[in-house]
């Protein structure tokens, strides 16, 4: 495979781990992803009743060292990295991956994404995720947020699975803002950890390039139905249109200051 003609754009069915080593030293923009927590997560929200594969503990402390390896080396010099890692639970998930993380990037925060949902359960029923934003650079990264108001909570509606969906797919708007806030228009985006495509979706709405990967070819072909159905000229006026009123809102925010 030639980068980027065989990456660029595309939803690779492969271990993501094997894929990243051949994507070029300091190719991609922003990392964008939702990887397996290490808590074997089983859903019965959707008619896929199958565990996530690689996501038993074991498996993510084999995992984790070299992702993040790959992400440190793939990434631009400004360039950040997203990485969702769940909230709660028995599993001190985020704080497990966050000492791995700080062992090859710098921590910029951990932002909490409020579902404005309650999970499943009875005892302290889960309603919030972490995502750890993380660069190659300490102090200079891509940042673009200039309305003195981005908070570490994001509060935006979980997505409920459904039917032969997968189980752990993220809200096109979490990952919209994501974006917006770490890339600029043009700039390559990678998402290792597919899923079902929301991040890709999301880019290619925003007129961002990608790369996807997943290990699952059903995972696959469901990015790509769909991606066949975005139409980002006109998203792309859209989210002009709110970028422009986010630019007014701030200069009545400054004037009123």
């Amino acid at each position: 495979m030639t980068f980027p003609a065989d990456y660029e754009n595309k939803v690779l069915c492969a271990d993501c781990l094997e894929v990243m080593k051949d994507i070029p030293d300091n190719s991609i923009d922003l990392v964008l992803t939702d990887p397996p927590y290490g808590i074997n997560y089983w859903s019965n929200r959707s008619d896929a009743h199958e565990l996530i594969q690689n996501d038993k503990l074991s498996d993510w402390f084999d995992i984790l060292p070299e992702m993040f390896k790959q992400f440190k080396r793939i990434l631009t010099p400004l360039g950040c990295c997203c990485c969702c890692c769940g909230g709660g639970g028995k599993t001190p998930v985020t704080a497990i991956m966050t000492l791995e993380l700080i062992k090859h990037l710098h921590l910029i925060q951990t932002l909490v994404w409020d579902k404005q949902t309650i999970g499943l359960g009875w005892r302290y029923r889960p309603s919030y995720e972490n995502i750890l934003i993380a660069s190659k650079d300490k102090d200079n990264y891509n940042f673009y947020d200039n309305s003195k108001k981005c908070s570490n909570i994001i509060r935006c509606g979980n997505v409920i699975p459904q039917a032969n969906d997968h189980p752990t797919v993220k809200p096109i708007k979490l990952m919209k803002k994501l974006i917006l806030i770490h890339s600029n228009p043009g700039d390559l985006i990678c998402d290792p950890f597919a899923g079902s495509g929301t991040t890709l979706v999301a880019a290619k709405d925003l007129g961002r390039r990608f790369i996807g990967i997943d290990i699952k070819q059903d995972y696959v072909d469901i990015c790509n139905k769909r991606l066949n159905a975005v139409h980002p000229k006109l998203e792309g006026i859209i989210w002009k249109s709110k970028l422009i009123l986010s630019y007014v809102e701030e200069l009545v925010y400054g004037a009123v200051l």
